[in-house]
């Protein structure tokens, strides 16, 4: 008999028959090989600066108890409170201490409320349908239960991100393989209709965040999980052998499902990969050390080899593959809002020839804000390009095929990021991080290269006007600036103004970061929320600054470095002042110094505050720069204040 790793103790000391027998190997064997870091294509970490501990709070009934049994060893704490989704069901506070809260939702639960059936008639639900328009009364009931739980559910948890897990949708078809999957009684139809309801519900709260489960069931394989193989669609969980030992008396002895399906090992996969996708939403929404700009090499990074030496490689040779899934993948980063450049040593002008010939349009050099195509050392490009579009180097990633050229501007400027080594890596490091995201993209942030080029055009025009002052230079820009009192969550500027807020780093008086639930309630409560746009003959600059007000005091004020120079937040500051003393005759601002906000360190000075032991104080409202004017003076959502 060959050797074997398990031990079985002395058959003196221990006497294992049958079942039992069964049942202490499957255990041995599927604990110890669950129990091991599985390793997994999580979300990447490389742009990630430092880690973080999460405690979680988990709602739902004992279908989601898997997810605290493997996730020991994991790197966070879960907390289990059972929770059902039947309409009277009560919702558990979060503590304090919970950073973020996840929500699964029952469906057997929802489908009897929506149905008015208890189990298991209930069950039968989707095999019942016998027509399109009982399949739609269905979904609208589940849609009108799905707004109430989540509803209820927000209303409760307001001080930490809420997030609702998908449902599970059907593996298989099974009305049968050759009938219509997309038919809308289908089950696998119901279920994704169902969850797209969940999703469109839940982005309508203020805190509220879907997570679809179903792509990683997906990545780990559902064959290893879904319990749909045994039990009613409606069940909807995880595959168990919770009800193993209520069979073990049958004449054929069933074999239990963890030593069929292997469900113990999936189940652990699945676990760390959920709770990875938790860590990632999370991070999402606080916007902590977010990328911005991401710099790219052109030569053998944004297509393979060098393309002045030709190398026998056609022009589909030297794209197809791994670098158009790279370009693909910039547009989408671009598209959420950040913003692409190039740094290249070649000669300029057959470069860019050579970069149009090899792309044919598929992404242009119209995509990147900047471009730096000359023979200097790439850390001077880098500066400049950083200085250009006006973003600190930490809010930087840098692509480069050549580790010299990385260490060479890592050296240089150290707060960057660069990302070399496994190329094939490079595009699910863009799209899957979390510092390459964003909680929302708001009409600013899409169409952010395009304000950004014509900044640059804007400050060229500067250079060009020899011999006029900078007062003239601006009073040429005709620059018209707008304000807006957002009275609710629903204003039509709270999205930009949120990112705003929680994204701007250089002219941000405070640094404070704001949950949604947060900012609505100051909003709420009584407090100020002005938000300013800016225009000029050349560009819209959209929404540029957010000014926060709370009776006598100016609690924050953050402006877009798209606009520095121009003189935008002296008209902030006068719409702030104006209001702040409505309520006192002597007003206070605060101003704390972030480590990057030297920008904006004497702002309030410039505004006509004093500083004293403990602030900075006012008694008069400063005046409007009289090169810009006011558009919406006297508007329905102008602040009420008199100019």
């Amino acid at each position: 008999m060959p050797a074997c790793d398990l031990y079985f103790p002395a058959a003196s000391n221990v006497l294992i028959l049958g079942s039992q027998m069964r049942q202490f190997v499957r255990d041995l064997f599927y604990s110890s090989v669950a129990d091991k870091q599985v390793n997994l294509p999580l979300p990447p970490t490389s742009l990630a600066i430092g880690s973080r501990k999460l405690n979680i709070l988990l709602l739902g009934t004992c279908a989601v108890d898997m997810l605290v049994k493997r996730s020991v060893n994991s790197g966070h704490n879960i907390r289990h409170i059972l929770m059902g989704s039947k309409r009277h069901t009560p919702i558990p506070d979060a503590a304090p201490t919970d950073d973020v809260a996840v929500v699964g939702l029952t469906l057997r639960h929802i489908l009897s409320e929506a149905t008015q059936t208890p189990e298991p008639v209930v069950d039968m639900a989707f095999s019942r349908l016998r027509s399109d328009d009982e399949a739609r009364a269905l979904l609208e009931s589940v849609g009108e239960c799905l707004r109430e739980k989540v509803a209820q559910i927000a209303a409760k948890i307001t001080a930490v991100p809420l997030v609702f897990m998908s449902f599970f949708e059907p593996s298989f078809n099974y009305e049968g393989d050759l009938i219509d999957p997309f038919g809308l009684g289908s089950p696998g139809n119901l279920v994704r209709e169902i969850n797209r309801l969940l999703s469109d519900t839940v982005r309508k709260t203020s805190n509220g965040y879907f997570l679809d489960a179903n792509e990683i069931l997906n990545f780990v394989g559902r064959r290893h999980l879904q319990d749909d193989v045994l039990a009613s669609s409606s069940h909807a969980s995880f595959i168990n052998d919770w009800d193993f030992k209520l069979d073990s008396n049958r004449l054929n002895a069933p074999r239990a499902l963890g030593n069929v399906f292997t469900y113990e090992v999936a189940s652990r996969e699945y676990t760390l990969a959920l709770l990875s996708r938790i860590e990632t939403i999370v991070k999402i929404v606080e916007q902590r050390n977010p990328v911005k700009l991401i710099i790219v090499d052109l030569d053998d990074t944004m297509w393979r080899g060098i393309a002045a030496e030709g190398e026998g490689l056609s022009i589909d040779e030297r794209i197809e593959g791994w670098p158009v899934g790279l370009a693909e993948a910039l547009m989408f980063f671009k598209k959420r809002g950040g913003l692409l450049a190039i740094c290249s040593k070649n000669e300029e002008a057959p470069t860019v020839e050579r970069f149009n010939a090899i792309w044919r349009g598929a992404i242009t050099l119209d995509d990147f804000a900047c471009v730096r195509i000359n023979w200097k050392p790439k850390s001077q490009n880098i500066l400049e390009i950083l200085k250009t579009v006006n973003l600190l180097p930490g809010n930087c990633v840098f692509i480069d095929d050549n580790d010299r050229e990385l260490s060479e501007v890592k050296a240089a400027i150290p707060d960057i990021r660069c990302l070399g080594g496994n190329h094939y890596d490079w595009r699910r490091i863009i799209l899957r991080s979390a510092e390459t995201q964003v909680p929302v993209v708001t009409e600013e942030s899409s169409r952010r290269t395009e304000l950004v080029r014509a900044i640059s055009q804007r400050e060229a025009s500067t250079d060009g006007a020899s011999g006029v002052s900078r007062e003239a230079w601006l009073a040429s820009l005709q620059l018209r600036q707008s304000f807006f009192l957002l009275k609710s969550p629903g204003s039509r500027h709270f999205d930009r103004a949120f990112e705003l807020v929680n994204k701007t780093n250089q002219f941000n008086t405070t640094g404070k970061r704001w949950e949604r639930s947060e900012f609505e309630k100051f909003i709420s409560n009584g407090g100020y929320c002005v938000v300013s746009s800016l225009r000029d003959r050349l560009i819209d600059n959209g929404i540029i600054s957010v000014c926060l007000i709370r009776c006598e005091h100016i609690v924050q004020v953050v402006l877009s470095c798209r606009v520095f120079g121009l003189g935008a937040e002296l008209g902030v500051g006068a719409i702030a002042t104006r209001l702040a003393l409505k309520s006192r005759p002597e007003i206070r601002a605060d101003l704390v110094d972030t480590g990057r906000n030297a920008t904006c360190h004497d702002y309030f000075e410039r505004i006509g505050f004093s500083q004293t032991e403990t602030g900075w104080f006012s008694s008069a409202a400063n005046e409007l720069p009289s090169y810009i004017d006011i558009e919406n003076l006297g508007a329905s959502d102008f602040p009420p204040v008199r100019i």
